[in-house]
């Protein structure tokens, strides 16, 4: 018979709410995975200003921040795509600074509910920060990552690890580094690497320059996962080549699958696993999160993700993603629990090294 926290669990499955309670309930009742968010579009005020402190620097327009709102005076100097760089100048190019954040990060989720993680970001753009001219080693910012998520994983009781991202917009020979260096700090370690990534611009930056930096990937043994489909409609063919092409192993929104019937087929029949974000979908527009009323409709292996949760991006939370999934696409409290049990089979860390029972809910 299965323990008693497990009964209560699996009795809860059965019980039908209101959208208002089901939030709450889902909380109580089931530990949450995320597999696509990004490090820095994770980070908040407090973190930004406790690392500037910390590292001494001084702020464009500001100089030494005082308090949350210079930093958010700093930030609302930037938009769009800068907004990244803004915060990677704070964080990056410092041992110190990086593994602060990565452990920052950690406690978000942990606080969030979230008690699996895979965390991805650009280590290139980790390495260096123009605000003080600092820079360490690509390497260096991996292992700093590394440190920060262990600490904070054993500190918090979850499981975090990360994926290196290639970026569109870089050469090809630039992706294959990324690639070799996500070979080589590969680590099943709590912390650890445990994939590659292409993410960025992908209207102007498709995946055709990338094709054989993903298949060197697949040839040095590396999970991949590839950001397709995402910011219109006509994108499919991203999808469709991130599949065949690329050997993806999961793909990252997706949400142009959804209005091409062969697509959905393939990605059914494949079980590659989709990697939805509800609140960047919602502000894509109305297109992309009924994409993912498709993926569920459809049968899709599919999991929920907060994508860039920090105030200045999409300004989310995995409850407030639950509560848009639940309220908009009518999901009922079954339907996130099984995107959460979908992710966590298509995990690329291995968790028998972390004590959260939780967990034993997806094993």
């Amino acid at each position: 018979m299965a323990p008693a926290f497990m009964r209560a669990w699996l009795l809860s499955g059965a019980v039908l709410c209101s959208h208002a309670r089901i939030g709450q309930q889902l909380q109580a009742s089931h530990p949450r995975v995320e597999l696509h968010v990004h490090l820095d579009g994770s980070m908040d005020f407090d973190t930004l200003l406790d690392i500037c402190r910390h590292r001494g620097v001084q702020l464009p327009g500001v100089g030494a921040p005082r308090s949350i709102q210079d930093i958010e005076r700093y930030m609302e100097t930037f938009e769009g795509w800068h907004r990244f760089d803004a915060v990677n100048n704070i964080v990056g190019g410092s041992v110190a600074s990086v593994q602060m954040a990565a452990e920052a990060f950690v406690k978000f989720q942990a606080t969030s509910g979230v008690s699996y993680t895979e965390v991805r970001y650009d280590p290139v753009r980790l390495s260096r920060s123009i605000l003080d001219n600092s820079s360490i080693s690509e390497e260096e910012a991996v292992r700093a990552v590394e440190a920060g998520l262990a600490k904070g994983s054993a500190k918090h009781g979850v499981a975090v690890y990360q994926i290196l991202c290639a970026m569109r917009g870089a050469s090809p020979q630039q992706c294959f580094q990324t690639a070799d260096l996500a070979s080589k700090c590969r680590s099943r370690s709590m912390g650890g690497v445990v994939g590659l990534d292409l993410a960025g611009d992908e209207t102007d930056f498709p995946n055709r320059a990338y094709i054989d930096c993903f298949k060197y990937a697949k040839s040095l043994g590396l999970n991949t996962t590839v950001h397709a489909g995402e910011f219109n409609k006509t994108m499919g063919s991203d999808v469709f080549s991130a599949i065949y092409e690329m050997a993806a192993d999961r793909i990252g929104h997706g949400y142009a699958a959804a209005f091409n019937a062969s697509l959905l087929q393939v990605l059914k029949e494949q079980n590659v696993h989709v990697e939805a974000c509800p609140k960047s979908a919602l502000l894509h527009g109305p297109w992309a999160l009924s994409a993912i009323h498709t993926f569920r409709q459809y049968g899709l292996n599919f999991g929920l993700n907060t994508d860039d949760p920090a105030l200045f991006f999409s300004n989310t939370s995995a409850s407030e993603d639950e509560d848009i999934v639940t309220q908009k696409l009518n999901f009922s409290a079954q339907d996130v629990r099984a995107s959460y049990a979908d992710a966590y089979r298509a995990r690329f860390g291995d968790v028998q090294d972390v004590a959260d029972v939780a967990l034993v809910y997806y094993a």
